[in-house]
């Protein structure tokens, strides 16, 4: 094995020792944004607070081995106190007409997570920065707690701009069903390069003990891969967070204090256009605050919004939760695409745009950024939330004032490329908008004949037959491979089948 050859230790097995490791290191992206100069990885973990030292070795393969710092911090956090008879609330749309009150309750007993009991929380989490790493090079890396291995892996750097790419976009992940495992297990078997996880990481509320209880089993702390355990995809693969309603809209600060734990587990490029009334707002208790502040450091507000290369992709994460403007971020949002040079352009975030189901259907507001997207050059939209697959119509869509109703819609005038079909006809004239929320999380199984007879019926001055491809009874997470003049897309279902497969030419 590689890292056997390149980081030799005499000891090879796990020492008695008094530090108790909760959650294995794992490879997040960490601070790397362009394809200039090097790039760089960052290992995170966590264990009790008991004391420890740990060493920390990677390099490349016929290298000189280096040694990183492993970083400790603290996170404490007390017993949740909802007032009483208080749960944190899941969005819904009841002013909607396409939504009836028995799809709303069915929605919300679907997103539900398994209770965890109350008690206090005390860990310890390390960080180790990995830099001055060359592009499309496999590192090898050990991390050893007094001697003994806690975790030997193998990742890769992120490819230059003309290489091909491999990776995964795929929301609604971890709620405790068995269904995440299955995916997790099949998205290993494809060997992506990294994994856009298009929001909602864990339920119900993005809180650390929903970490602890149901994400890292499944996607990292995995000894033996399959489908009922998963896989440890992060000891290897980089996950790139998306800020969904589940991650930072459903439990707050303070009630739960240990609520936007995504902002401590993980570690992204810090390009986006920083403080602002953008950001996730963090109460008003200024104490609360500030103690959130400190452990999540620059990676708040650095999640919610960011871009980076990888090959000859340039992909953009965005939020687009209640406390969002898509107005607010449109002026970063334009500078940053039209900066890129790379061929292919995605944007990635949470609430889907445009799709056809019940669930969610007024939280149009993305809407609104749209021609600053046909503007700069995007060529596929990703989205999660909507637990299901769906793929649009290539298509261009100019909002009509007034941009919002009050029930969120955005109407306006859509024009669609009727000759693409993805086989034969590969160049699309719009941009192409992907659902995947079929991560894990129970799907919305919707009736597509009967919920677009519905919208047209109900909703005539906003519904537009957009749909090209819509899957609602399979689990699944969508594939893609890049080089500099081809995008192709598969949708890979829970059994490992394809659901769609489409590509796109240069």
């Amino acid at each position: 094995m590689l890292i056997r050859i390149l980081l030799p230790l005499s000891a090879l097995t796990i020492a008695a020792h008094s530090q108790t490791v909760l959650v294995k290191p794992y490879v997040q992206p960490g601070n790397g944004a362009s394809l200039n100069g090097t790039d760089v990885k960052v290992l995170t973990w966590l264990t009790d607070q008991k004391p420890g030292e740990f060493a920390v070795e990677y390099g490349v393969a016929g290298q000189p081995v280096q040694a990183a710092k492993a970083v400790r911090l603290a996170l404490d956090f007390a017993p949740a106190k909802p007032k009483p008879g208080s749960k944190p609330a899941v969005p819904v749309t009841p002013k909607n007409p396409a939504t009836t009150v028995e799809e709303i309750k069915d929605m919300i007993t679907k997103e539900a997570a398994p209770v965890i009991s109350e008690v206090a929380q005390h860990y310890f989490r390390y960080r180790s920065e990995l830099a001055g790493l060359p592009f499309d090079s496999e590192i090898a890396y050990r991390v050893s707690l007094a001697g003994a291995v806690v975790r030997e892996g193998v990742f890769r750097t992120r490819a230059s701009a003309t290489q091909p790419i491999r990776f995964v976009a795929v929301g609604d992940l971890a709620n405790g069903k068995s269904e995440q495992n299955a995916i997790a297990f099949q998205i290993a078997q494809q060997k992506p390069g990294f994994l856009v996880a298009l929001g909602d990481i864990v339920y119900s509320g993005g809180r650390a003990n929903q970490y602890m209880h149901h994400f890292w089993t499944t996607y990292n702390d995995v000894a033996a891969p399959g489908e009922k355990t998963g896989a440890p995809l992060m000891a290897s693969i980089p996950f790139y967070p998306v800020i969904g309603n589940h991650d930072a809209d459903n439990a707050k600060l303070p009630d739960y204090p240990d609520a936007f734990s995504a902002f401590y587990f993980f570690s992204v490029p810090k390009n986006g256009p920083g403080i602002g009334a953008w950001n996730l707002p963090l109460g008003k208790d200024a104490k609360v605050a500030a103690t959130f502040r400190a452990r999540a450091g620059a990676e708040y507000p650095a999640l919610s919004e960011y871009s980076f290369d990888y090959g000859p992709a340039h992909i953009v994460c965005l939020d687009t939760n209640t406390y969002t403007t898509p107005e607010a971020i449109q002026q970063w949002l334009a500078k940053d695409l039209l900066a890129s040079k790379q061929p292919w352009k995605f944007v990635c975030f949470h609430a889907p745009a445009f799709h056809t189901s019940p669930q969610h259907y007024s939280e149009q507001k993305m809407r609104l950024l749209e021609p600053t997207f046909e503007k700069c050059g995007v060529d596929v939209v990703f989205a999660g939330h909507v637990h299901n697959y769906q793929r649009s119509k290539p298509l261009r869509f100019t909002p009509n004032p007034p941009k919002r109703d009050p029930r969120g819609r955005v109407n306006g005038t859509f024009t669609f490329d009727a000759k693409f079909d993805g086989v034969t006809n590969t160049k699309p004239d719009g941009i192409i908008h992907i659902v995947s929320g079929g991560g894990g999380a129970t799907l919305y199984k919707t009736d597509f004949a009967k919920t677009v007879a519905k919208m047209t019926a109900e909703t005539p001055e906003n519904y537009q037959p957009l749909t090209e491809k819509f899957t609602a009874d399979q689990h699944s997470f969508s594939l893609v491979d890049l080089t500099p003049t081809t995008f192709e897309l598969r949708q890979i279902s829970i059994k490992g089948e394809e659901l769609d497969h489409f590509k796109i030419t240069k």
